[in-house]
């Protein structure tokens, strides 16, 4: 059985250093990534329904947050 609900993070947690390569094979890590105003990371599977369906809302939402 799916999930149908989410957890809600710690918003106010310190992340952990990482480094993780991007789709362009690009080495991220924390101090790469995090921007003025905070840093959202998503681990996403680009195959999964559900990702499938909220892909349209995420770009939006990701588009208006980077302005911000």
């Amino acid at each position: 059985m799916v999930s149908l609900t989410t957890p809600v993070c710690d918003f106010g947690a310190s992340a952990i250093d990482f480094e993780l390569p991007d789709t362009y094979g690009k080495v991220w890590n924390l101090e790469k990534a995090k921007g003025e105003n905070g840093t959202l990371i998503a681990f996403i599977c680009n195959h999964c329904p559900y990702i499938k369906a909220i892909l349209p809302r995420f770009v939006e939402d990701t588009r208006s947050l980077s302005g911000k």
